[in-house]
């Protein structure tokens, strides 16, 4: 395996650290390698760092050579890329038996890094090319009119044609599939693997209905992923009905501006701060609902299964790969629709209703186990 970090930083880090103990207890062995370590076993067996380039930087041939070194070395059954954006390192992987990346998020098929327009915050709908010169004009996208917008272009579709020469690509939703149809990757190349949760939140019982009726909202505090849209729909909400908020993440310049709100529209909020894993555990089961308000196109929306993993219904807009997921268990409504996001939060945490709800969402998170996810990636890789 190869990935860009070994630590705790973000969703990318979360999902390493469930499947890869998983493909050891599926029988195999795993060799770790990793642009930057901060955690040598973070994600359960020792890694090594080799120093390519970043999604920022320039290709480091001594680093693809070293890969390529590791693979003639090891003969492995298969690499797998996570987040790689060396192309070297990329075209290096080529010399396994078989080679798959993980396309997590857009920054592979978009130099901006996620596909929403600086200006105007309206979604991109363009496959990577020319239109990224004229977005950079007309949006300023990228670097706007500047030579470091067309650098950036030229690495990253260099980064696609060394995409295309793998041997498969592996997504979280039909959503990213399309994506990367899009740009040039063959659909019978693409496999669909849902990220996986933590399975400890699926080992106990959910919790009973809280008494109180309170919303949670976790994640990046910045302004995409919709915290002030969210506090909005809930000062919709008529006061004897309006649910409290908490919100887990670390605070922002821009959280201060969005909860600003909240005070005038007579929104109760609660500052969770960074929890841990089990914290955010805690917090899903203290909400009747949890909610995935993101402006942004999603690739998927993690924290939407992981509160079905608890029982927790889930109410959110629908961009990007969160529909596929949302199912019986809550509401996916149009993007920036406050009003409808505020009337699906009053549905679904109504004393008669909620349970519904809860169950359809148990039922549903207990498909993406790290065991389910492992399975299904061997199989479309073909071991």
């Amino acid at each position: 395996m190869l990935c860009d970090l070994v630590g705790w930083e973000g969703g990318t880090e979360t999902y390493l650290a469930r499947t890869v103990p998983e493909f050891e207890r599926a029988g195999l062995a795993v060799t770790l390698r990793a642009r930057r370590v901060t955690e040598a076993t973070a994600f359960g067996i020792a890694a090594q760092e080799i120093a390519w380039g970043s999604d920022a930087e320039p290709p480091a041939p001594a680093a693809a050579a070293e890969v390529a070194h590791l693979i003639a070395t090891l003969d492995p059954d298969f690499v797998y890329l996570s987040n790689v954006f060396d192309t070297g390192v990329v075209r290096a992987a080529r010399g396994a038996r078989r080679a798959v990346a993980r396309v997590h998020d857009h920054r592979m098929f978009c130099p901006h890094g996620d596909r929403i327009y600086p200006q105007f915050r309206a979604l991109c709908s363009h496959p990577m090319g020319g239109a990224c010169l004229l977005n950079a004009v007309v949006h300023g996208c990228v670097e706007g009119v500047h030579s470091g917008t067309l650098r950036r272009l030229r690495a990253r579709e260099e980064l696609r044609a060394a995409v295309h020469e793998l041997d498969g690509v592996s997504v979280g939703s039909e959503f990213m599939a399309r994506m990367c149809v899009q740009n040039g990757v063959e659909r019978a190349r693409i496999g669909v693997v849902p990220p996986p949760v933590d399975p400890r939140s699926l080992e106990s019982a959910p919790a009973p209905r809280p008494v109180s009726r309170r919303v949670l909202f976790a994640g990046r505090l910045v302004r995409d992923k919709g915290l002030d849209s969210l506090v909005r729909a809930l000062g919709r909400i008529p006061p004897e009905l309006r649910p409290a908020l908490d919100v887990a993440g670390v605070p922002t310049h821009e959280s201060d501006a969005m909860l600003a709100l909240a005070p005038r529209l007579g929104v109760e909020v609660t500052m969770l701060g960074r929890l841990t894993r089990a914290g955010i555990d805690r917090a899903i089961d203290d909400a009747r609902v949890v909610a995935v308000p993101s402006l942004w196109p999603e690739p998927f929306g993690m924290v939407g299964i992981e509160a079905q993993a608890r029982g927790r219904p889930v109410v959110a807009y629908a961009v990007g790969g969160v529909p596929e997921w949302v199912g019986e268990a809550g509401f996916a409504v149009r993007r920036g629709d406050e009003a409808a996001l505020a009337r699906a939060i009053v549905t679904v945490i109504d004393d008669e209703s909620w349970e519904r709800f809860a169950l359809a969402a148990r039922r549903q998170g207990q498909a993406y186990t790290p065991a389910a996810h492992v399975s299904r990636l061997l199989e479309f890789v073909g071991i």
